[in-house]
């Protein structure tokens, strides 16, 4: 979905909502701000 990066609050890129470790937060972090997971996490 395209929207803002809540972290370095870039516009019109690629997002996703991903839930803050240890609580219930939401946040909206673009493709290079989201941490790296599943088989490509390094």
């Amino acid at each position: 979905m395209l929207g803002k990066c809540d972290k370095c609050g870039m516009k019109n890129v690629e997002v996703k909502s991903i839930k803050k470790e240890n609580s219930e937060e939401q946040i909206t972090l673009c493709n290079q701000c989201r941490p790296a997971d599943g088989a490509y996490g390094y």
